[in-house]
């Protein structure tokens, strides 16, 4: 008889101020991070928590999933006198994992903690809860050891995906969703604030290993989601394995098949493989760490970031490009010439994180060994959308957050919502790509025309929310391109346009007055192993 596993997310609501949370806490990538300032614009989103559903599907025996849970649904579940219980989660829910934790010994004194995800890299955790095991580093191995089966396994991933939730304030129903591939995990380079590298122990691990069995696997999950959008997760390099890349771009252009990938990598390696080659594998989104110019990491040494994000533009290539805001170097003089360069670039989406210490970094051990860790600053509020949790000689709290706040004001204010600059890239990408020689780029041109119906019923929403005459020239000026080479917007159009600005008015009456927060639904799934 095979032991009785649950695997559990923390506890909802998210963002809000209580005892276990903060506000600031929002479990959507693109409104927490991306598009924290751009209201009604951002994408909303709602996720699994891929990692737990990554180790039930690779464990080869039956395992319960719970994702979400209400507080009294998650001692609902625990009654049942599982033999194991994992919780999974970041270091901000820790308030959420410690009152887990006492339920479990209070219902169900018998089972086996496990604490897993970043939440696990707490200095001492295991003296501060009453658990049993912390998994520090890749699941599934630890697992199988765990629960005593074979080390060696090959493997699958889960078929699990994100829906769209929200765009303006109109419900996305039917709008295909993105499913992820946890094509590995980590990065070998290392950077002193990366926690998702030295939590793998700064080792590249990859579960698909050629670029022949990562086709197999995206032309499977396609068909059976149905959808081509797919974003490329735990591999924080992908491009790290260049030979892996270019053996997966050859299988797609012989398949003839178009897809939409969403993956990270560094600047030199997308330098060293190239743009156009990116293209025809089907990367339509790329998550680049820029960081800072005053700072020296090798993935950017000698790289004119601007040009590069300009190039992408050229194939249709969206990116999302992330810059650390209060690193030592910075003073209240240079800071924004950093933002101003990141600006320059005029990324899709933008992130401005603090050089935020995490534990088991270099830069939380420097820190820490610096004295400068501001004590009695709890976990739940370690987040770097925030206030800083560490003392800069040049900055106070509230400086540093407004900083931060300015420099995203700025990207919205001065190129307009990313959904829009979205739009942008994709009309710049089928303007070049469809004079193309390659066949495969061609198609991916065909693709993009696709999508310029549903732009244009976009565009002329934006053109009646945005609140101010320099947004609007901008999307009127976009506008004019694609109306001209698509056509003007017809009646239906129009009326569709009407719509969405009636749902984004009432949106943004809602926010006003009840906030916007989209909590995720609970869900439970079962795999049979």
């Amino acid at each position: 008889m095979p032991p009785r596993v649950l695997l559990s997310s923390v506890f909802k609501p998210f963002a809000v101020n209580d005892m276990y949370s903060r506000k600031e806490s929002i479990l959507e990538l693109f409104h927490n991070q991306l598009t924290n300032v751009q209201g009604i614009y951002s994408i909303r989103t709602s996720y699994d928590t891929y990692g737990i559903h990554a180790i039930a599907n690779n464990l080869g025996i039956p395992c319960t999933v719970l994702d979400f849970p209400t507080q009294s649904r998650f001692i609902k579940e625990i009654k049942k006198s599982y033999d194991y219980v994992g919780i999974s989660s970041i270091i901000h829910n820790f308030q959420k994992v410690k009152w887990m934790v006492e339920q479990i010994r209070n219902f169900s004194p018998h089972s086996k903690i496990i604490i897993g995800g970043f939440c696990a890299e707490i200095p001492n955790l295991d003296k501060i809860l009453d658990v049993d095991y912390i998994c520090i580093g890749e699941g599934i191995s630890f697992m199988r050891n765990l629960l005593g089966l074979p080390a060696e396994f090959k493997f699958k991933n889960p078929d699990i995906s994100t829906g769209f939730q929200e765009l303006m304030g109109v419900p996305l129903f039917g709008i295909p969703k993105i499913t992820q591939i946890a094509v590995g995990l980590g990065c070998s380079y290392g950077c002193d604030f990366c926690s998702p590298s030295h939590f793998f122990g700064c080792r590249h691990i990859k579960f698909y290993k050629t670029g022949r069995t990562l086709f197999e696997e995206i032309s499977r999950i396609s068909v059976k989601l149905g959808t081509n959008l797919i974003s490329f997760i735990g591999d924080d390099n992908f491009l790290i394995d260049l030979d892996r890349a270019e053996e997966l771009r050859h299988y797609i252009v012989k398949s003839g098949k178009a897809f939409n990938f969403l993956i990270f990598a560094s600047a030199d390696k997308v330098m060293e493989f190239g743009i156009e080659k990116l293209a025809e594998m089907g990367v339509s989104l790329i998550w680049i760490g820029r960081e800072s110019k005053f700072s020296d990491y090798s993935k950017n040494r000698g790289i004119d970031m601007k040009s590069l994000v300009e190039e992408m533009k050229l194939y249709g290539i969206k990116t999302i490009l992330s810059s650390i805001l209060l690193l030592d170097e910075h003073t209240k003089e240079n800071i924004r010439e950093d933002i101003e360069e990141h600006l320059a670039c005029r990324p899709a989406f933008s992130q401005f994180s603090y050089y935020a210490p995490v534990p088991q970094t270099p830069l939380w051990n420097r820190m820490r060994n610096e004295g400068r860790l501001i004590p009695g600053i709890p976990w739940e509020e370690m987040h770097a959308f925030n206030e800083p949790w560490f003392y800069h000689p040049n900055f106070t709290n509230q400086e540093a957050k407004n900083i931060q706040e300015e420099a995203y004001q700025r990207d919205f204010h001065e190129f307009g919502p990313s959904w829009f600059r979205l739009i942008e890239t994709d009309y710049r990408g089928w303007e070049y790509l469809r004079k193309s020689n390659k066949s495969h780029l061609r198609t991916k041109a065909d693709f993009l025309a696709q999508q310029m119906r549903t732009y244009k019923i976009l565009l002329a929403a934006m053109d009646y929310l945005l609140p101010t005459v320099h947004m609007r020239k901008l999307i009127k000026d976009v506008r004019q391109q694609v109306e001209k080479s698509f056509g003007s917007v017809n009646f239906f159009q129009i009326a569709a346009a009407s719509i969405i600005f009636l749902a984004g008015r009432l949106r943004e009456f809602r926010n006003r007055n009840w906030g916007d927060v989209i909590q995720p639904s609970t869900r439970f799934t079962q795999y049979h192993g």
